[in-house]
C-alpha cells in the first residue's frame, strides 16, 4: 500500500501526545518534517505544508478542549489543502469537544482533514491513570487506524471530509484548573524547565516557581526536570486523585472517524 511524506505537527508538553503521533505517522509514511508547537520563542507563520504531503496534527485535551495556545499556534500554519489526520490525545477520561475542535481548526488552516483520531496517553497530572499508555496494545490498534487511513487515501472515490466527529462546536471548557508546579530548594537552576514551558511562564532568573497568569498546568516543566524535583503539592495530588478516581479508572478506548 502506498505511503506518504508526513509532516508531523505536535503540541506535546509531557511527551504522551508525541508518542501517539509518532506511532501513527510511522505507519503512514516517512516523516519529512516536524513542527513543535511547544516552542514559545518562534513564529509559526512561515510554516507551509506542501500540498502533496500528509499532515499529522496532534494535541492534548485539557479540561475538555485543546489548549488555547496550541490552537493559536496552529492557526498560523498554512495547510495548502494538504490531506490531514488530526489526533486529540486524552488522559484516560474523555476527549469531550477536543477532537471536533482540532478538526475545525485544521480546516480553518486549509487542511483537508480526512481522518480524526482520539487516543489515550498517560494522564499528565495524575500519571497513575492511563499509566504506560500508549502501550503495545495501543500500538497495534493505532497501526490498524493507519491502515484504514491509507485505505481511504488509496480509494478511487473522492476523499470525504464530511464525516461524524463527536463533540460540540461550542468547545465547552469543563473547568479552569490552575496548578503551578514548583521546585524545591535543591533546584540547580539548569533552566530546562523554562525551555520546556510552552508559554514562557518560567523566568530563568526566578526558576523555582512559575507565573500563574501564564501557566496552563501542562506539566511540561515537571517532565523536563532532570532531577525530578519540580513537582505539584502532594496533598493536592492525593485529593485530586481520590476525587477523579472513578472517572479516570479503567482502560478507555482509542477511536477513529473517517
Amino acid at each position: 500500500m502506498k505511503t506518504y511524506p508526513v509532516v508531523e505537527i505536535t503540541f506535546s508538553p509531557t511527551g504522551g501526545t508525541k508518542k501517539v503521533a509518532d506511532l501513527i505517522s510511522c505507519y503512514l509514511g516517512n516523516i519529512t518534517n516536524t513542527v513543535n508547537l511547544i516552542r514559545h520563542d518562534v513564529s509559526f507563520s512561515d510554516v507551509a505544508v506542501p500540498s502533496d504531503s500528509l499532515a499529522v496534527i496532534a494535541a492534548p485535551v485539557f479540561e475538555g478542549v485543546i489548549p488555547d495556545i496550541a490552537i493559536e499556534r496552529m492557526k498560523e500554519i498554512q495547510g495548502n489543502h494538504a490531506n490531514c489526520v488530526v489526533i486529540a490525545v486524552y488522559g484516560n477520561r474523555a476527549y469531550d469537544d477536543g477532537l471536533i475542535q482540532l478538526k475545525d481548526t485544521a480546516e480553518l488552516c486549509s487542511f483537508n482533514v480526512i481522518a480524526s483520531v482520539a487516543a489515550v496517553a498517560e494522564h499528565s497530572i495524575m500519571r497513575q491513570f492511563g499509566s504506560g499508555r500508549p502501550d503495545a496494545e495501543d500500538s497495534k490498534e493505532l497501526k490498524k487506524f493507519a491502515e484504514e487511513i491509507l485505505e481511504k487515501l488509496s480509494s478511487d472515490k473522492e476523499l470525504s471530509t464530511d464525516y461524524f466527529v463527536p463533540g460540540s462546536h461550542e468547545y465547552k471548557r469543563l473547568g479552569n484548573l490552575n496548578v503551578v508546579p514548583k521546585a524545591s530548594a535543591s533546584c540547580t537552576g539548569c533552566g530546562k524547565c523554562a525551555d520546556a514551558c510552552p508559554t514562557g511562564a518560567i523566568n530563568k532568573n526566578n526558576i523555582r516557581t512559575g507565573d500563574s497568569s501564564k501557566c496552563i498546568s501542562c506539566m511540561g516543566c515537571i517532565a523536563a526536570c532532570p532531577k525530578g524535583i519540580r513537582k505539584l503539592n502532594p496533598v493536592f495530588l492525593a485529593a485530586a486523585s481520590l476525587k477523579m478516581k472513578d472517572l479516570l479508572s479503567g482502560r478507555k478506548p482509542n477511536e477513529i472517524f473517517l
